[in-house]
């Protein structure tokens, strides 16, 4: 897939830091004008290359528990099973890997006795899967949508709290909200409050409310490959549990990681990683991974593949 332009990749990092930045604002980051932020970011919305939805966060909406599920498959099987778990509405996550096993998926879940069928009646029954390993979610420290930001010559992640999201009550309204922002975080205020018994000014402040506590994010949605990011890690890490807090925030603060959750499985920490270059990754494992204090083991294996993320299918010629 052929690398976007430097303008465009100035574009679509303005967009991550917030996928509802006015063009101004996009134009001001980029260090282009207006119009052409906007004809251009357009032109890279309607072509599919770059998607801006609205993602609620499972645990803070009531939504369901994340569970991180590694399987192993037979030879020649691993297409039709990555093809059943893309099909699951409970996909939020999917990719190929290298590694200890073939398929990484993350499936949201409603309820213990459904993680149970999921696990057990559903994937475990797959044709083709060998083993399975399943890790519940227990704390998210990070999961970073402004990743790119370097590529506008800020290489510091944006100071965020590593605590857990506070529990939302949601109503009928906050539900069609974000129902309304599920597959265009740009969608007008305007136009979302033609279909609710609110005006704009009611729309815009219950979806300033979701995003500012963290119910809610916008996220701008793009293969890494286009901006010049070929290469994405999973890395499992076994850790003293004394320093867990402090191994977690230490990769939190580290530009190249997207993600950071602790689970409740056969590791402790869970960390997604992007690098421009298969080159890097040495030195990402040895001198940032290595240089961790109470890390027992590692265990890393190379994204060859996402299906999904954020429940949106990336398929193989796909743009997007």
């Amino acid at each position: 897939m052929a690398e976007l332009g430097e303008l465009d990749r100035r574009i679509v990092a303005a967009l991550q830091l917030d996928g509802r930045s006015s063009w101004a604002e996009v134009a001001r980051l980029a260090g282009t004008t207006e119009s052409t932020a906007s004809r251009r970011g357009g032109r890279l919305l309607d072509e599919g290359i770059v998607r801006v939805v609205g993602v609620a966060d499972p645990l803070a909406c009531g939504l369901g528990q994340p569970v991180l599920v590694q399987l192993d498959c037979a030879p020649g099987s691993v297409r039709q099973v990555i093809d059943v778990l893309a099909d699951r509405s409970d996909t939020r996550f999917l990719t190929l890997t290298t590694g200890t096993w073939d398929v990484v998926t993350e499936l949201i879940v409603p309820s213990q006795l459904m993680l149970v069928s999921a696990l057990v009646d559903e994937l475990g029954a797959l044709p083709g899967v060998h083993r399975s390993s399943s890790a519940l979610i227990t704390k998210t420290f990070t999961m970073r949508h402004d990743w790119s930001r370097r590529l506008l010559g800020d290489t510091k992640p944006t100071p965020r709290g590593t605590a857990a999201p506070a529990r939302v009550e949601l109503d009928d309204l906050d539900r069609q909200l974000l129902a309304a922002l599920a597959d265009d975080g740009r969608r007008p205020y305007r136009d979302i409050a033609k279909s609710l018994p609110l005006g704009e000014t009611g729309v815009r402040r219950r979806v300033e409310r979701l995003v500012a506590t963290r119910a809610l994010v916008i996220s701008t949605l793009v293969t890494p490959a286009v901006l010049g990011f070929h290469v994405e890690l999973l890395a499992w890490l076994k850790v003293d549990l004394a320093r867990l807090d402090e191994v977690a925030q230490l990769l939190a603060s580290r530009p190249e990681v997207r993600y950071v959750s602790a689970t409740a499985g056969s590791a402790d920490l869970v960390c997604e990683v992007i690098l421009p270059q298969a080159s890097e990754i040495y030195t990402f494992t040895t001198r940032v991974l290595g240089a961790l204090p109470g890390v027992r083991s590692v265990d890393v294996g190379l994204e060859l593949e996402n299906h999904k993320r954020a429940y949106r299918p990336f398929a193989l010629d796909d743009p997007a």
